[in-house]
């Protein structure tokens, strides 16, 4: 059984907090006046498709909400993850997302819905299109004083261990004679 209780504080207080005691009853604080802020609306469309090469997924996100009262609608109706309630984060903001199943050619919206207010955001062709920056891999045979330097550190750090080895074997030596000697004598 879960049992929540809600605390308002003044407008000075700053931030939400929430815990949780016992075996499920959640403690939420909350201040009463929030400032009121237009959350930022990303709709992301995945690259890669499923086995038939026709359908991928796209998310859309509405991120640093003040308000948690935040409702997403994306432009497909084959929703695969929703989440029930906003996501609060250390900094007392909430985050929305929703995830949906698009075909390949399809251009995604997204409609965050919050204070009788609307934001839409979608996705462009050229974004789609976009490629992807090549990387080429160049070659420095004259510089090998990083490797040098990685050898030397490599040889130290050896020495080191093998001077605390030999230290720590002179230790026990001496350890056990002088535990012979005080059972002996």
């Amino acid at each position: 059984m879960r049992k929540e209780l809600f605390i308002e504080l003044s407008s000075s207080s700053v931030g939400t907090y929430k815990l949780v005691f016992g075996s499920g009853t959640t403690l939420t604080v909350e201040p009463t006046s929030q400032k009121s802020s237009v959350p930022e609306v990303i709709v992301m469309k995945s690259k890669k498709l499923e086995d038939d090469g026709r359908i991928g997924k796209a998310a859309c996100l509405a991120r640093n909400s003040y308000t948690k009262t935040i409702s997403l609608e994306m432009s497909s109706n084959k929703v695969v993850y929703e989440i029930n309630t906003p996501i609060l984060t250390s900094e007392g903001l909430y985050n929305a997302i929703q995830v949906v199943n698009v075909t390949e050619s399809t251009e995604v919206t997204c409609s965050a819905k919050f204070n009788n207010s609307t934001i839409t955001a979608s996705t462009t062709s050229a974004e789609e299109e976009a490629e992807e920056p090549v990387i080429e891999k160049v070659c420095n045979t004259t510089d090998t004083s990083a490797q040098d330097n990685k050898v030397e550190k490599a040889n130290m750090l050896s020495m080191a261990v093998l001077g605390l080895r030999v230290l720590l074997a002179k230790s026990i030596a001496f350890n056990t004679l002088m535990s012979i000697k005080l059972f002996l004598f």
